[in-house]
């Protein structure tokens, strides 16, 4: 675990002592005040065949101040989620797997005191036992809304995700649909008593996208939106979490762009993060890109930050590392999707748009954020004549190249009079 400035200097660390550990890990902090938080994982004990849940609460000098665990029924813990009810006391969920060869699933959720005395827990096994899992909880008019995989048979076959409805006792009162075709990697934050927000993998039309939705406490619409126009390749959702709140009128969503699905290799067209920012109204403000020609990203989590910005956290993989290595990158942005610091030999970049799939063949995507609407994209051939000029009226257009020859094209994107990005596109 690492402490970090606000300008990204590692101020301390601590490597926690589990050799006697089979697996463990860290999934949650949650802060309890300006000096204290709980950092909350899996633990599973050379020797045990279940895994427990781990909470240990710390100070920011990262001290441990205590650490307990509590048994689980399976071998892995996964997805784990946390919120905190009207008494002061948090529930901890968490999906369970029985690991290979078969990979059964089922949830668990237990709460307890922000002291770590257990209160009570509650096992299911009703979901499937291929796909259930949990992806985020959140505490509204005296009830928990779960938001999980796996009740197919509960609300029909086209819903790919499901609202359970717990009481205080943990009991499911119901089982909703997920609107929306909201389906994985989702995050719920409330907004008052009568609402929230949840976000996620979208189905919008027959791509992916990263979609946001607006719904009351009965999951009627209120409002909905996505990242942009699914293009040829899909974009997904940060993995772990996608959603975060600056205030009331700054929602962030995040997620890879060109993703492909391959989380720990890099394809010929690089994956980049994708962050953008709303509105209470969901009216997005802008999308910005983040990435290198060198390295793929993925992005894992994000939080909103007191400033209004945000902070994203992911992870890259460089193909030209003999050991093709994956490392862990961190990105602080202000409100305009801005660095607010950046080392000089930083290789990340923020990009107003996206062009893919490069190589290409018969057509090319420009896909951007809407803050640059009306600006002009140019390609140029070998001697800087423009072979192919477009409006981006929309954060996505696509422009057929199959009439031009292969070869290297530069390009260009002109927005007020100035180049904003510019690049270069291999037909093959």
């Amino acid at each position: 675990m690492l402490k970090m400035s606000a300008g990204g200097e590692i101020l301390s660390s601590i490597f926690f002592p589990v050799e006697d550990s089979s697996y463990s890990d860290i999934d949650r902090i949650v802060p309890l005040n300006g000096s204290e938080f709980l950092a909350i994982g899996g633990f599973r004990q050379k020797g045990s065949p279940n895994a427990q849940l781990w909470v240990m609460k710390m100070d920011t000098s990262l001290n441990i101040i205590w650490d307990k665990k509590y048994y689980t029924n399976r071998p892995f813990t996964t997805n784990i989620s946390v919120v905190e009810n009207s008494n002061g006391n948090l529930l901890i969920g968490s999906a369970l797997t029985t690991g290979s060869p078969n990979h059964y699933h089922s949830l668990m959720f237990l709460e307890i005191t922000k002291n770590g005395d257990s209160l009570q827990s509650r096992f299911y096994t009703n979901g499937s036992s291929y796909s259930t899992d949990l992806q985020s909880i959140i505490w509204m008019n005296g009830q928990y809304k779960a938001f999980v995989g796996g009740y197919q048979s509960y609300t029909g076959p086209n819903c790919f995700s499901q609202i359970l409805q717990l009481d205080t006792s943990l009991n499911i009162l119901e089982i909703r649909p997920t609107p929306y075709i909201i389906q994985r990697n989702m995050t719920a934050e409330k907004v008052n008593e009568s609402n929230y927000y949840i976000a996620g993998l979208a189905l919008i039309h027959t791509q992916f996208d990263v979609g946001i939705a607006r719904l009351s406490d009965m999951e009627d619409s209120l409002a909905f939106n996505h990242a942009g126009k699914p293009g040829e390749i899909d974009d997904y959702s940060g993995w772990m979490k996608c959603l975060s709140t600056a205030n009331c009128n700054s929602i962030y969503t995040g997620g890879t762009a060109n993703d492909y699905m391959t989380f720990y290799s890099c394809p010929a067209t690089n994956k980049v993060l994708m962050l953008s920012n709303y509105d209470s109204l969901l009216n997005c403000r802008w999308t910005h890109f983040y990435g290198s020609d060198t390295a793929c990203y993925t992005l894992s989590t994000l939080e909103a930050t007191s400033d209004g910005g945000c902070i994203m956290g992911g992870m890259f993989v460089t193909p030209s590392r003999p050991e093709n290595m994956l490392d862990v990158v961190i990105l602080k942005v202000d409100s305009l999707g801005l660095f607010t610091d950046l080392p000089e030999n930083a290789v990340v970049r923020v990009h107003e748009a996206i062009v893919y799939p490069n190589p290409g063949q018969e057509y090319l995507i420009v896909q951007s954020g809407p803050q640059i609407s009306g600006a002009g994209f140019r390609l140029y051939n070998a001697n800087g004549s423009a072979v192919l000029e477009c409006t981006l009226n929309t954060t996505y257009e696509q422009m057929v190249t199959s009439t031009l020859p292969p070869g290297v094209y530069p390009w260009q994107i002109i927005h007020k009079g100035k180049i904003i990005e510019q690049g270069k596109w291999i037909k093959y």
